[in-house]
């Protein structure tokens, strides 16, 4: 159980490494939601299909995803400071050079070398916040870190497609590149430098095979899976097109729907936090998926602007109730000794999800058209619903902080 709130977010604002990562972490989020809904439009620009789209949203993330990997030995090394900064810098650079792309395949190579300044900057970013906040404040710092990434993407699509409208679709890339490379000194100007720690144990070899692999632990894998799925195949691919080429709506438009969505999840996010801690994690986590797998269909049949801001309203309000659940679940089930492994783990299937998610979307978008593509993005959350809905409670009669930190990565992954 999270210790009693003495003051709630604002007392871990108070903390410097927690402030020099949340205003870094806003800055390069803000410039991600101005680039976001306006990179499929980018894309087809180029004269590709929908298939071609999905390659690209899907190219960031498998590099990220690849990257995961090695990132934390980088950060090991050579500490969260240069990580933090090298990995913002690597961004800028990318994207400068998505701008200049002379055509879709140097774009698809460019957007992909984003994916591993995007793994690094994570990395340092979590590991300094675990290495200098005090763990009986450590939900209340996290909360504060990714409620920096939603304000970030509730102000970015409507600056995005305002700067698109006005200076075109490539110009949302150079305000993303400037805000990378903001961050990249805000990090290098504000987070401190710690003392480098040694190598990884022998005894750390064969940590994922010694996870507790049981229903509860795999149900938050599938279900971390599945909700990244539908960042990767709706809200990065698929909802601009929707909106643009069905609706009939303008960059702005579309921009300003993810941003709708974006506020509802926001607001539902932090007392969905304390229903997850009331009533248990397996209760909200079952609603959510229910939800989902209504709103999707449910956002596939709108034919009106108004209905669109209304299902991604609605939308925004299932994936905020189901954010937290999972990683309290990961919480409640792993051992503090394995706390980081499984972490790791966490969001390596995330971004799996979010990988594989724009590729299958873009191939049924060409297949069968948008808005049988958006409803048929429910299958995974469907999926997931059956494991929740078999899944044990795992909020104890009496909770103990297990000293695992929840882990969610939004993003759409900036």
């Amino acid at each position: 159980m999270s210790p009693p709130d003495h003051g709630g977010i604002r007392v871990v604002l108070r903390l410097p490494e927690v402030r020099a990562v949340v205003l870094g972490s806003f800055v390069i989020m803000l410039g991600f939601g101005i680039l976001a809904p306006v990179l499929p439009l980018y894309a087809r620009s180029f004269g590709v299909d929908y298939r071609a789209v999905g390659i690209l949203t899907a190219a960031f993330s498998l590099t990220r995803l690849v990257f995961d990997v090695i990132s934390g030995r980088f950060v090991d090394r050579w500490g969260e400071r240069a990580i933090a900064t090298i990995g913002a810098i690597i961004v800028g650079i990318s994207t400068a050079l998505a701008a200049l792309a002379p055509n879709f395949a140097l774009l698809v190579v460019f957007r992909a070398a984003g994916g591993i300044g995007s793994a690094l900057f994570f990395a340092a970013l979590l590991s300094y916040l675990f290495r200098t906040v005090p763990r009986e404040q450590m939900g209340r710092a996290m909360s504060a870190y990714y409620g920096s990434f939603n304000l970030g993407f509730i102000a970015g699509p409507p600056l995005g497609g305002f700067i698109s409208h006005a200076f075109g679709l490539a110009s949302p890339l150079w305000v993303y590149a400037v805000t990378c490379f903001a961050a990249a000194a805000l990090y290098f100007r504000f987070i401190r430098k710690l003392e480098r720690r040694g190598p990884p144990e022998e005894g750390h070899r064969g940590a994922i095979r010694r996870l507790p692999w049981r229903r509860p632990l795999v149900t938050v894998m599938v279900v971390q899976f599945a909700t990244l799925w539908l960042v990767g195949a709706v809200y990065l691919t698929l909802i601009s097109l929707f909106g643009k080429d069905q609706i009939g709506l303008d960059e702005l438009g579309v921009s300003v729907g993810i941003a709708v969505s974006s506020l509802t999840e926001f607001l539902v996010l932090f007392p969905a936090g304390s229903a997850t801690d009331r009533f248990g994690r397996k209760r909200l986590l079952t609603i959510s998926l229910v939800l989902m797998t209504f709103a999707l269909p449910g956002l596939a049949m709108v034919s009106t602007a108004t209905g669109y801001m209304i299902g991604l309203g609605v939308l925004g309000i299932t994936t905020g109730l189901g954010s937290v659940a999972p990683a309290a679940m990961l919480a409640d089930v792993v051992p503090e000794d394995l706390s980081g492994t499984a972490a790791g783990v966490f969001r390596f299937v995330g971004d799996l999800g979010i990988t594989v998610g724009p590729l299958v979307s873009g191939w049924m978008a060409n297949a069968f058209g948008l808005r049988w593509a958006i409803a048929m993005s429910a299958l995974p959350c469907l999926v997931a619903l059956g494991f929740a809905w078999a899944c044990p409670e795992t909020l104890p009669s009496h909770p103990k902080n297990s000293g695992l930190v929840p882990l969610r990565e939004t993003a759409a992954g900036a």
